[in-house]
């Protein structure tokens, strides 16, 4: 008796796959169209502590029709939501943030950005055609102010 599956006998010999990224392009046209707002300061009582934190919260927010002349996609919701969650897995993007972060604790303790050891959690939501990105950043200083 033959085994009540079908045998294989053709394989596929080019393997399709469909991947959706951001374009390095993209992510430098979303950035530079970005609206930006930080809050932060130094911990409370560290400022004669020979190891002091910055923290900082950055938001960001992008709306797409704001750069809808800059892409082939349109500005719209569902757009948005695609963007948010490639934002959240985009190496680029993930640097990006690192230095926008660096350079306001930096900014905000008085030190250069490649001294500070940054740390960050992100969160990135949509309403309408706006991209929201929240960084809260925390730097630690060792030493002295420079």
């Amino acid at each position: 008796m033959a085994p009540p599956w079908a045998r294989v006998r053709e394989v596929q010999l080019i393997r399709r796959e469909i991947r959706e990224t951001l374009s390095p392009g993209a992510v430098q046209v979303l950035f530079d169209h970005a609206e930006l707002v930080v809050e932060g300061g130094e911990e409370l009582g560290g400022r004669g502590a020979s190891d002091r934190r910055v923290f900082a919260t950055v938001m960001i927010t992008i709306d797409l029709a704001c750069c809808s002349a800059r892409f082939r996609e349109p500005a719209d919701e569902a757009t948005a939501r695609r963007v948010a969650e490639l934002m959240e897995e985009d190496l680029q993007v993930r640097h990006e943030l690192h230095s926008l972060a660096a350079r306001e604790l930096a900014r905000l303790s008085g030190c250069e950005p490649h001294t500070l050891v940054v740390s960050l959690e992100t969160s990135v939501r949509v309403e309408e055609t706006a991209v929201l990105v929240d960084v809260d950043a925390m730097a630690t200083l060792t030493g002295r102010r420079e």
